[in-house]
């Protein structure tokens, strides 16, 4: 019987695993990682890095970190807006008691831009993005009764009881993005507003990340849709924005509202440190609030997740998973005087 139930529970948590498909609260400044395509944004080369961790118990992690670098591609030094991008990630997610479950790849990512409009004012970005997952089952990092001494508890030099369930799988995993931008250099002098939409694949090779070698799972396409608009008052720049995911047939929508306050800000570029600030809703699952500040290259933000479940009359409280999730962003420019401004995508 013991057998029995600890099979039941590998199913169990082999079925939450497939189930995870973590996404970041600040989609926004997770560029790489939302849509492969922003590696032709940028038009200098910049770094991002991620960490998000629910609030649960002490044995029960549910984190995920991503790190990226992305490299503009300009030909012969030119000054004017890339010609696309090169762009670098690795993340990494662990779940479940003692993370148990960790999954951890590295991608590199290429995108390609075509430009259209007076001055550039419009950018077609299409970038195929490929890496290596390594996935793995870990029951030896649990701690197991027959490991506790009676005089003082637990005791990790005793042996551990299972190990023939560990287990890893490496997959190689192929993304795809496509990204329109309008007005990307945020040019208020001729244009009243700046605007981006783009769909992301991912998966989009099918891979199979089945641990058992005799049965195949072919792991289904995520499909995402990003857009929003950014407009300009004065010193305060808002940009309203929406996130939209399907897999399995599960339909998952973002909507909110960033703001940037830039104190110093003159009729054409800003100095000194701006304020960051905004707030979104995860359809019927989380109310999500964050504040930062810009100073000079660098961007922080930190933001808690509150898990929706906490308004639902007919769920208990005991259930809810609220996150915390900080973000870095760091620009590296060789005008460091007087910058753009830069809304809380970039």
């Amino acid at each position: 019987m013991k057998k029995i139930g600890f099979y039941i529970s590998i199913l169990l948590l082999c079925n939450a695993v497939q189930a995870q498909d973590t996404q970041f609260s600040q989609y926004f400044s997770a560029s790489l990682f939302l849509n492969p395509a922003f590696a032709g944004v940028y038009n200098d080369p910049s770094l991002h890095m991620n960490h998000k961790r629910q609030a649960q118990g002490v044995d029960m992690i549910n984190e995920l970190t991503q790190v990226s670098f992305i490299f503009p591609v300009k030909p012969g030094g030119s000054h004017e807006r890339s010609m696309g991008g090169i762009g670098i990630m690795a993340y990494n997610e662990r779940s479940g008691i003692n993370g148990v479950f960790q999954n951890s790849a590295a991608f590199l990512t290429y995108a390609h831009n075509f430009k259209f409009g007076l001055l550039s004012s419009d950018i077609l970005t299409l970038a195929v993005q490929a890496g290596y997952e390594n996935r793995s089952l870990n029951f030896s990092s649990l701690a197991w009764g027959s490991q506790y001494n009676p005089f003082f508890g637990f005791d990790d030099t005793l042996p551990i009881p299972v190990t023939e369930f560990d287990n890893q799988k490496g997959t190689v995993i192929v993304n795809a993005g496509l990204m329109y931008y309008y007005n990307p250099n945020r040019n208020y002098l001729l244009y009243t507003f700046s605007a981006f939409s783009g769909f992301s694949a991912t998966n989009v090779n099918r891979p199979n990340k089945s641990f058992s070698v005799d049965n195949k799972s072919t792991e289904p396409m995520l499909l995402k849709y990003n857009g929003g608009v950014e407009a300009k008052f004065n010193k305060m720049y808002v940009t309203p924005s929406l996130l939209f995911l399907y897999l399995r047939g599960n339909v998952q929508f973002n909507a909110g509202m960033n703001f940037a306050y830039s104190p110093n800000q003159d009729r054409y570029r800003s100095r000194g440190s701006q304020l960051l600030f905004g707030a979104w809703y995860r359809f019927k699952d989380s109310y999500i609030f964050m504040g930062g500040v810009k100073f000079s290259s660098m961007a922080i933000r930190v933001s808690y997740d509150m898990n929706g479940k906490l308004f639902i009359g007919d769920r208990g409280v005991d259930i809810s998973q609220p996150a915390f999730e900080i973000s870095i962003q760091y620009h590296i420019s060789k005008n460091t005087g007087y910058r753009k401004i830069s809304n809380p995508l970039f």
